[in-house]
């Protein structure tokens, strides 16, 4: 045990962490919280509950992720992100055609090489 100041019966812990007396003696003779048995008398400390308390939670969570990525979501994930990676595509090809603009009034124009270009109307 970690302090002396800390330890508990598991009467005691049974009143904060919800579950019974005989679970807690449960938990500990199967290693999952630390404790030791004086006479016939179980102990283990507040933060032993605690962190097994925490472990169950995070545990749950993590069932929780794969919940969410499930096959059925993780399929609509990706083909909505190829819908709009797609539709993105399109537009911008769209966008990028030659546009022809009316050159009424220009007689010549200079190219990006230098060239002329002569514009015939």
């Amino acid at each position: 045990m970690e302090s002396f100041k800390k330890v508990i019966s598991l009467n005691q812990a049974a009143k904060f962490s919800g579950y019974s007396q005989d679970y807690l003696g449960f938990l500990i003779r199967n290693g999952e919280i630390k404790g030791m048995k004086k006479g016939r008398v179980w102990f283990t400390t507040e933060e032993n509950i605690k962190n097994y308390i925490f472990k169950k939670k995070v545990s749950r969570n993590e069932f929780a992720l794969k919940d969410f990525f499930s096959f059925t979501r993780t399929r609509n994930i990706i083909m909505i992100t190829l819908f709009v990676l797609i539709g993105g595509y399109l537009v911008l090809v769209g966008l990028s055609k030659d546009i022809e603009i009316s050159a009424t009034g220009i007689e010549s124009a200079v190219v990006s090489d230098g060239g002329a270009l002569e514009i015939k109307n």
